[in-house]
């Protein structure tokens, strides 16, 4: 029997994610700034409307590759201190979270998140100056937990290799803001067990159009 390449990278890739599963017992940094309702649905682990597909499982799995390329490349360069893959959790948040890497350089400590992007994407966000806001909640939580001042928030093309870096404080109260009242919002929902306490998104957002339970949202009164 002809052995199918496209099928042992498919397999492959869906043993280790299938292998990774596990009970979500908090929030996780990195789904703040998606639809809440499908936040709660995830921990919940209920069924999702739609499992993701070959290619999207591809995908996930590249960027992540790449992602760890970059983090030994920056984490092996001398007269630097580096933690990588660092969990972090709050309880009075329960939150939970993994950061790419803290380091440390004359005595100075900063976090490196990480982001790869296809090239489209990576030059349009670079046309519009700004990074992606979920990204930057992401880091700042790892700052405030870590009680580090400031991080770099990484895109890399995985086109070109080209790089976008922007720096996130924690000083900054807006996004202090917005990711507070995102998990106030979330565990109050928990703690009722009422999931429409949070918003019901517009069809057009980009939360709307990446959630994968939608209708579980048709059965909330």
């Amino acid at each position: 029997m002809e052995l199918s390449l496209q099928e042992l990278i498919n397999n492959s890739i869906r043993e280790k994610r299938n292998g990774e599963k596990k009970e979500q017992k908090s929030w996780y940094a990195s789904s703040l700034g998606g639809c809440l309702r499908g936040i709660y649905f995830q921990r919940l682990g209920v069924k999702p409307d739609t499992e993701l597909t070959d290619r999207e499982l591809r995908v996930l799995n590249v960027g992540n590759q790449m992602e760890d390329w970059l983090i030994k490349l920056i984490s092996s360069q001398k007269k630097v201190k580096a933690e990588t893959q660092v969990r972090v959790y709050s309880e009075e948040w329960n939150l939970s979270g993994k950061v790419d890497l803290v380091m440390e350089y004359n005595g100075i400590k900063k976090i490196y998140e990480i982001k790869t992007k296809h090239s489209r994407a990576f030059w349009w966000m670079l046309k519009e100056g700004k990074p992606m806001r979920q990204h930057e909640q992401q880091l700042w939580i790892y700052l405030e937990l870590l009680g580090i001042e400031e991080g770099n928030l990484i895109y890399l093309s995985k086109d070109d290799l080209a790089i976008q870096e922007y720096i996130i404080r924690r000083n900054d109260k807006k996004l202090e803001e917005e990711v507070l009242d995102q998990i106030n919002l979330l565990n109050k929902s928990w703690k009722e067990k009422d999931p429409a306490l949070l918003p019901l998104l517009a069809k057009d957002s980009w939360q709307n159009k990446y959630c994968r339970f939608h209708s579980h949202c048709t059965t909330l009164k």
